[in-house]
């Protein structure tokens, strides 16, 4: 096939759809970016860049943008309530010595406004008050959209992205039948309070003596703590449960938020009666769904919009952020001519519908762990994750941040190489490998290229990636 000229439509442009339009944009496509706000912006508080998509930032050139807004702390704790420590890994230097990069704390406006400016840089047409309200997608095998806006009211597409999260319009004119949902009753209120204050504090201030995270673990709540913005704030996450469902965002009194703490650490507590102002954020989930596209193929979704999590993990940006990553891959061999786009989106699919619903499971499991009663349970999961403490590694551990398992399966994933491997079975029938020793470069990267040096000349195993 020849080389094509496709133009890609993104329907919203959070953290999710920016990182596809970059890719998007670096696998030569045509990229346009319809938002619906006045103004581009991120609300909310901190956001964990992790090393599955920390490696994603620097090879895109957006951490050089971010700066020192990127914050990379010393040591994870985890902790009782009561902030006796049963749990502990060491980030710097371990995370990027094993991994290979960081692992990352920013303020989400600090990373959404470095995701804009590296996709204009990139090409990518952003517009703003353009809301979608219908797409037409069954009269062609282009889509045709319309929007809110005055100037650009309609626009044509060879693919359209649903990255328009949990409320998506493109999911519902796709999917009307499905609706995220809050799985059980749990919730999360999110919070700032800046370092200066802190210090002020004889009793609080001894948390912020290092950079770390720390985690507090108790029946049905659980906070977690990290520094964003240059190290000059302190962001919560304050999970616990209600008597009810709660499926939209609710303004609660700030003394309500003091009280279900007050039980907690004193320092914890101290820095929780800090918080000026609280609001609860539901925690939904979407799917897993059968399908992510429609049947012709020419729309797609990803993010929120196709499989939201609950936060436990800190995954649902980063997950998006790798379907992003793993579009632009399969998009680059329809520019290049070796795929029809078709094709395209049915490897996206079978790459990233497995990948997303391992990591709703596990990050609803992680927050089983943290939300645990006291009692046998409880006291099972803080003697497995002890043996942490003396800083020796371990096989396996309920800290699912630091147990080795975890790590290479969610923060050592490359989606650009795993895109790049289901392509090559697609295209040629087979996986990469050596067939004369008859080793997969999937298992030979696992196992053996992991730690071999860049120029090591032994290639017998060393399985070229190429498509």
């Amino acid at each position: 096939m020849p080389a094509q000229n496709i133009h890609i439509g993104l329907c919203g442009a959070g953290i999710g759809g920016l990182a596809a339009a970059i890719a998007l944009r670096r696998a030569g496509a045509q990229v346009t970016v319809l938002e619906a706000a006045a103004e581009l912006g991120e609300i909310g508080a901190g956001i964990q860049m992790t090393p599955n998509v920390s490696r994603l930032l620097i090879e895109w050139g957006v951490a050089d943008i971010i700066g020192t807004n990127l914050v990379e702390f010393e040591e994870l704790n985890m902790r009782r309530r009561d902030g006796t420590k049963v749990g502990y890994t060491r980030m710097i230097p371990n995370v990027r010595r094993d991994l290979g990069y960081p692992w990352w704390v920013v303020h989400r406006a600090h990373l959404h406004s470095g995701l804009v400016q590296t996709a204009l840089q990139h090409g990518a047409k952003i517009h703003t008050n353009s809301r979608v309200t219908s797409l037409d997608y069954t009269s062609s095998s282009s889509v045709k959209v319309q929007t809110s806006s005055p100037t650009h009211p309609t626009h044509t597409f060879d693919l359209l992205i649903g990255s328009d999260g949990v409320n998506s319009i493109v999911r519902r004119t796709l999917f009307p039948d499905v609706k995220p949902a809050p799985p059980t009753t749990n919730c999360a209120y999110r919070a700032i309070v800046p370092y200066e204050q802190i210090r002020k504090d004889p009793i609080a201030r001894e948390l912020i003596e290092k950079l770390t995270m720390e985690v507090w673990m108790a029946e049905k709540s659980y906070i977690i703590t990290y520094p964003i913005s240059a190290g000059q704030d302190f962001n919560l996450v304050l999970s616990h449960h209600v008597d009810r469902l709660v499926d939209k965002v609710e303004e609660v009194d700030v003394e309500e938020v003091r009280r279900q703490y007050k039980d907690y650490d004193p320092r914890i507590k101290k820095i929780v009666d800090m918080i000026p102002e609280a609001s609860r954020w539901p925690l939904l989930v979407t799917g897993p769904l059968e399908s992510w596209s429609s049947p012709g193929k020419n729309v797609v979704l990803m993010g929120d919009a196709a499989h939201s999590m609950v936060n436990h993990m800190a995954q649902g940006a980063a997950t998006s952020m790798e379907d992003g990553a793993f579009l632009g891959r399969c998009i680059a061999q329809v520019v290049q001519g070796r795929l029809k786009l078709a094709q395209a989106i049915e490897v996206y699919e079978k790459g990233r519908m497995p990948k997303a619903h391992f990591k709703q499971q596990v990050s609803f499991l992680n927050g089983a762990i943290w939300h645990l009663p006291d009692g046998p349970a409880q006291e099972a999961r803080d003697k497995a994750m002890s043996l942490e403490l003396g800083d020796k590694p371990v096989l396996r551990s309920p800290n699912l941040y630091g147990n080795p398992t975890t790590s290479l399966c969610v923060y050592a994933y490359d989606a650009e190489e795993h895109a790049d491997a289901e392509l090559y079975k697609y295209i040629n029938g087979k996986e990469m490998m050596d067939e004369e020793k008859n080793i997969t470069k999937i298992m030979a990267d696992k196992y053996l290229n992991w730690f071999l040096p860049e120029d090591y000349e032994g290639k017998q195993l060393r399985i070229e990636a190429k498509l």
